[in-house]
């Protein structure tokens, strides 16, 4: 597999035989066609070392443009993808399922807090800001919080995304990640998506959002009240036709 100039931290395969997808901390994201890569002798005998930044360290260190050295010369994958940040973490990537969007994305999560959905063809369909979804969402600890690096007094709210799962079926993903003031929780948040498409056709229908204890909570999503007990018993007066004033 020559292509990535550092190492690789995931690898999916589509599961027909023919496509694998990798993430590699050069930043990138690659589609390998198994029919067209090369066989071992020719990958033994290719230098991989001269493309490397020796300096990098991908758990705590930068990436930036100017240090990507370019595909290897004998680079055999078939798209590469590049937007997200395989940081910090042996970050993960996938195929979106044949179910609910007929294989026609591949998706990783990243370093600086998104999900990032492509399409085949290399073109960002979508970015899901987690970090924007969940800035906040716990107190700040009053005196920093205890790691396993010592106490983190970072005043900074950090996500990072892990891995993601996309539901087999429906328009919901949900993303795990490192998340808080440091990065110091671990999280798990729910999206939905469905390609700009007004309605959802499935059912039941994704409805109304909620808050981490399940209920909804028109504070955190703008949506209307639910009625108080007294506009539950005039509701159904209506309904019966009788809508005299409570007595």
């Amino acid at each position: 597999m020559l292509g990535h100039t550092e190492g690789v931290t995931y690898i999916d395969s589509k599961g027909d035989g023919r496509y694998v997808l990798s993430n590699g901390k050069d930043q990138t994201m690659k589609l390998w066609d198994l029919r067209k890569m090369h066989d071992s002798s020719k990958a033994d005998d290719r230098s991989y070392r001269r493309y490397m930044n020796h300096d990098f360290d991908y758990r705590g260190g930068t990436f930036e443009d100017h240090d990507y050295t370019g595909p290897h010369e004998d680079d055999c994958s078939v798209v590469t993808y590049r937007g997200h940040k395989v940081m910090n973490t042996l970050i993960r990537c996938h195929f979106s399922p044949p179910g609910s969007t007929d294989s026609r994305y591949v998706y990783s999560g990243s370093a600086d807090g998104s999900v990032y959905i492509y399409n085949m063809d290399a073109t960002l369909a979508k970015k899901i800001d987690v970090l924007a979804a969940t800035r906040d969402s716990r107190p700040k600890p009053p005196h920093g919080q205890l790691s396993r690096f010592g106490w983190n007094h970072s005043t900074d709210w950090g996500t990072c995304i892990r891995d993601v799962a996309w539901h087999p079926t429906a328009p919901v993903i949900a993303a795990t990640s490192w998340n808080g003031y440091g990065k110091e929780w671990g999280t798990c948040t729910t999206h939905t998506w469905n390609d700009g498409v007004d309605e959802d056709e499935g059912e039941p229908k994704m409805g109304l959002r909620v808050n981490a204890k399940l209920q909804r909570d028109p504070t955190y999503y703008g949506e209307p009240p639910l009625p108080s007990a007294a506009g539950a018993r005039r509701a159904r007066r209506m309904y019966r036709g009788d809508d005299d004033d409570d007595q």
